[in-house]
């Protein structure tokens, strides 16, 4: 680390200075969230192989010694979810809720998504924005792992979506990118890059960010900033000047034991939370607010579209409960557990969750839908090396009731397939196969 970050950090730190440096020589520890949406916590320590230790910074997350998920069926098949363990610390603050209408600001790669949707449990809705087209695209690979029906998953600048939600959502986090002081430990070439200018760059940004994120607020609704640095300039005082800006939105005390106050600079700062390293996480910085007032969210809604005839006899014949809401756009149908919204000039990646579409009189199925962790069908239960060949692509003799069918592992969907009565043909997408 460069010498110019060390005295600013020695400066801020005082008499803990020594304990972070050595907290900086010390290795990472790793964490996960358990998928709400499929499973319990206590049920998955029964399943994960792996010793589990409360993190404390969510009620789902645990520290664990796993070091390669991807060779995990289970974490293809979205019953967990690697994060770092004080990143999950922001949702927490925020404190979603089933049944509200929530905007993820800069969402990419999903980590704080995914678990504001477990925290909505499949009611209500989260608009998740990404502003980089391949950044979107891990964003929708991880929110489809994950199973949610309710996700509106956009790659539009954070300007467009102000414009087009003004005062739309109940909660809206702001994940702002940041020079990563906390990410130091865990990635030294990011602290070989770090320069005594990038602190006051990164917050203009990050202001230019959060007055879209008030916009998209509804009076009484609640906002939560947050960053995985340890800069004042990207922290307390960008908050301290944000509510100086804007009398009608106040600081407020999350309520959470984890981390330290902030510093106190004014406006109750104090009220927002830090964690470095010496706390039990990387390094993240929350603040909770709240704007004044009261109201209702703005979305306008779309009614629901009559669903295909072809897409009724797909539910028909998998046993299926199909979704309460359809949007049928050309052959693409979409269903969800809240009514689709009116999205503008917005650049949307994904409308909730793609059903399939109807290809010269039959229908055509989605992995999406298959992976839904609000949809039940009938399913075919494979073991550990079935389901390994099944993730390769290959066809899994099986005799069966032909038609579609789910295909799981140890009761999780990994996706879909089609069955001759002989065989299950493999439908897994051929972009996930190689991973």
């Amino acid at each position: 680390m460069k010498k110019e970050y060390l005295e600013r950090m020695e400066k801020m730190l005082g008499e803990e200075y020594p304990k972070y440096l050595e907290c900086m020589n010390e290795t990472p520890r790793r964490a996960l969230r358990v998928n709400t949406l499929r499973t319990a916590p206590e049920v998955f320590a029964e399943v994960y192989p792996y010793d589990l230790e409360p993190t404390g910074f969510a009620a789902n997350g645990y520290y664990t010694n796993e070091t390669s998920p991807s060779s995990s069926l289970l974490y293809r098949a979205g019953v967990y979810y690697m994060q770092e363990a004080s990143a999950s610390a922001a949702v927490t603050m925020l404190d979603p809720q089933p049944g509200m209408r929530v905007l993820d600001l800069c969402a990419a790669p999903g980590s704080k998504t995914t678990q504001i949707l477990e925290a909505l449990g499949n009611s209500g809705m989260l608009a998740a924005n990404e502003i980089v087209p391949k950044r979107a695209s891990v964003l929708l690979e991880n929110v489809i792992r994950h199973g949610a029906d309710n996700c509106l998953v956009l790659n539009e600048s954070p300007k467009r979506i102000a414009e087009t939600f003004p005062e739309a959502f109940d909660a809206v986090l702001t994940d702002a990118p940041c020079s990563g002081e906390g990410m130091f430990r865990k990635d030294p070439e990011a602290a070989s890059e770090w320069t005594e200018n990038v602190p006051a760059g990164c917050a203009l940004r990050q202001a230019e960010i959060l007055e879209s994120a008030y916009l998209c607020l509804r009076p009484g609704g609640r906002l939560l900033y947050s960053t995985c640095t340890f800069s004042m300039e990207e922290n307390e005082e960008q908050i301290l000047a944000f509510v100086k800006k804007h009398p009608d939105m106040k600081i407020a005390d999350a309520k959470v034991t984890f981390g330290r106050p902030g510093f106190p600079i004014g406006d109750n700062t104090a009220y927002s939370r830090r964690i470095f390293p010496m706390d039990g996480g990387e390094g993240h910085f929350a603040a909770l607010l709240i704007k004044d007032g009261s109201g209702e969210s703005s979305l306008q809604l779309l009614p629901s579209d009559r669903l295909p005839k072809e897409a009724v006899q797909f539910l028909k014949e998998t046993g299926a409960p199909g979704f309460p809401y359809y949007n049928v756009h050309g052959e693409a149908v979409y269903g969800s557990t809240h009514p689709f919204v009116k999205t503008g000039r917005c650049r949307v990646i994904r409308s909730f969750t793609r059903m399939g579409e109807v290809q010269r009189g039959r229908f055509e199925p989605d992995h999406a839908f298959f992976v839904s962790a609000g949809q039940t069908m009938r399913s075919y239960d494979l073991n550990e090396e079935e389901a390994w060949k099944y993730i390769h692509g290959e066809q899994l003799p099986c005799v069966t009731e032909k038609g579609w069918v789910r295909v799981t592992y140890q009761g999780f969907p990994l996706g879909g397939a089609r069955s001759d009565g002989h065989a299950l043909k493999n439908k897994y997408p051929k972009y996930l196969r190689t991973r």
